[in-house]
């Protein structure tokens, strides 16, 4: 039985086991702050430094071929740990006490609606393509068969990190919610430290309104692409770079593992800490070459297992599979790709239709022309960027959820800016055109995550609109044995009940997958049927291995929350596949 398709437990249910799991890693990461971090007490910090170790011991313990094992122990644990002191309670409840403290005025109001939003729809099913493909997939093919298939089979499936693994907690416990509402709350702990940090009311409202008024944050809060929370990680350690005048040794060591954690998170990130890790390296041996030796420790515990496992993956070992086993053709495609058809820049800030909405910054970074004059730390902050910004336009993709990292950086450097060089109050009035698109937008998706929560039905009801080629692989499971292997051209993976082989669609993956790996994978699994929108393989690389057509559905509507989105029609099919003739079929010209 596949829970994502057949919940077999109550949508709030499956929330109050995600809150709980998240107020045990709380827990467990103030044990590990507080013995080592004492300078960086706050909530954030707990729950940064616990996904980080957790992480990272699900990945030691992945290697070793014990993944359903320790995710197991794990999962219990987080539950006993949650539920002994539900610590997450409090905070939560705390941080809305400090706004109602404060007056009551507009800003204050919409700070709570957005708030309030975003957790509901962090804590409605899934929807989102990507996590339906590989973010999910992932975690469930390791919980469901223990290892993965050769980076040759699921070329996107190499692509994985430790937010993956880490998210196959939730998983574990029936929950498909966890990850999710783990960054908002990574988001929600984030304002909550810097609102600590920062006495200035004013100043405060205006961060939170600078980046949440960044309409990409609806797609970041959505689902459980490991992206926000990482992107918090590197922008807090970049905070502590720049805050910390007198280098100790704890500073640097909770600046090296907030870096380390992201790239381990998602390799992307390895862009990202590149130049400020040079950085905290130059500024460690101008302070005390001693700590060196802790950083080249802290590196064997995050890297030397990601090593060993890529070693053993690939036939020729480069310096890329020191962060990942995908090939270099494989990254090279994925780094021009776009979610506009307008060029860069300008593709991070004008959508290129109303649905792509969510697709973009926003215009809030046009206030730092208006900036009277910048502080020594703002111009070191925005040095920072634009060198890492050149490392992203060579090696990275150009969209607009992975620039949101470098507006997080920004939205530090106003920390830094005195009241006298800009005035808070004013500028955040000039945010509240681009807060209120934000908030009505948020409004919008969570009413519809709220219908989902009320029972099983309606969460059936959410996902058939809403939830990416859900309707359509929910036909396909009631066409085919739950014992038939498959293999699926289809995105959306995780909703199969039968075991798949992804064979990714596009010109470009064809071409990468299209080899001998593949076909000896294939003669070892035997596939019974292929599912697709093709309605032929004229030319393909399986067309004489591919049968007659098994069943055809009626036409569907393109699923998706973004309602200019929809509309769209589609059927799939379903062939038969003759894997008794791979010997011969396949043609690899």
């Amino acid at each position: 039985m596949n829970f994502l398709i057949d919940p077999i437990i109550h949508p709030l249910l499956q929330v109050l086991i995600t809150f709980i799991l998240c107020s045990g890693i709380l827990n467990i990461g103030r044990l590990i702050n507080v013995r080592f971090f004492k300078n960086y007490n706050y909530h954030f910090f707990d729950l940064s430094i616990g996904t980080i170790v957790l992480s990272q011991l699900i990945f030691i313990f992945f290697i070793f071929g014990f993944f359903r094992e320790i995710i197991s122990i794990l999962s219990y644990l987080l539950i006993l740990f949650g539920i002994v002191n539900v610590s997450l309670f409090k905070k939560v409840k705390l941080f809305f006490i400090s706004f109602i403290k404060n007056k009551i005025d507009y800003s204050t109001i919409l700070i709570l609606i957005i708030i309030i939003s975003f957790a509901l729809i962090s804590i409605g099913p899934p929807t989102m393509a990507d996590a339906l493909e590989y973010h999910f997939g992932i975690p469930l093919y390791l919980l469901n068969y223990s290892n993965l298939p050769n980076q040759n089979i699921w070329l996107h499936g190499s692509l994985f990190g430790n937010g993956e693994l880490f998210n196959a907690i939730g998983l574990y416990l029936n929950s498909d919610n966890f990850f999710t509402f783990f960054q908002f709350l990574s988001l929600l702990l984030f304002f909550e430290f810097f609102k600590n940090k920062e006495k200035n009311s004013l100043k405060s409202k205006f961060i939170f309104f600078f980046i949440i008024s960044s309409p990409v944050i609806l797609f970041l809060i959505s689902g459980p692409k490991p992206l926000l929370f990482p992107q918090l990680l590197t922008t807090a350690a970049l905070y502590i770079f720049i805050k910390e005048k007198k280098f100790k040794v704890g500073n640097i060591l909770l600046i090296s593992i907030l870096l380390m954690g992201a790239v381990q998170f998602k390799l992307s990130f390895v862009l990202s800490c590149a130049f400020l890790g040079v950085l905290v390296l130059i500024r460690t041996f101008q302070n005390d070459k001693k700590v060196v030796s802790y950083l080249f420790l802290l590196l064997l515990f995050f890297f030397l297992p990601k090593v060993i496992y890529n070693l053993y993956q690939v036939s020729e070992f480069n310096l890329i599979n020191v962060f990942t086993t995908s090939p270099s053709d494989f990254l090279t495609n994925l780094s021009v790709y776009r979610e506009s058809s307008f060029i860069f820049p300008i593709n991070l800030f004008i959508p290129n239709s109303l649905g792509g909405i969510t697709t973009i910054l926003g215009f809030q970074l046009l206030l730092l022309v208006l900036i009277k004059k910048n502080t020594k730390e703002f111009n070191l902050i925005l040095i920072i960027i634009f060198f890492t910004i050149i490392l992203h336009f060579t090696f990275g993709q150009q969209t607009s959820k992975i620039y949101f990292e470098f507006l997080l950086w920004v939205s530090v450097g106003f920390y830094f800016l005195n009241k006298k060089y800009f005035n808070y109050k004013l500028f955040t009035y000039l945010l509240f055109p681009q807060v209120i698109l934000v908030a009505v937008i948020a409004l919008y998706f969570s009413t519809l995550s709220f219908i989902s929560l009320i029972s099983l039905d309606k969460r059936d009801e959410f996902m058939k609109k809403n939830s990416f080629e859900y309707e359509a692989i929910k036909w396909s499971n009631n066409q085919i044995s739950p014992e038939d292997l498959i293999i699926s051209e289809l995105r959306s993976n995780v909703f199969f009940i039968n075991e798949v082989i992804p064979l990714e669609g596009s010109e470009n993956m064809l071409k990468l997958q299209k080899t001998n790996k593949f076909i000896e994978y294939l003669k070892e699994k035997k596939p019974k049927f292929i599912i697709s929108y093709k309605k032929n393989y004229d030319n393909h690389f399986l067309e004489k291995c591919i049968g007659g057509i098994y069943k055809s559905s009626d036409m569907f509507e393109k699923s998706s929350r973004n309602p200019f989105n929809k509309g769209e029609k589609y059927k799939i099919y379903i062939y038969h596949f003759n894997s008794d003739k791979l010997n011969y079929c396949t043609n690899l010209n």
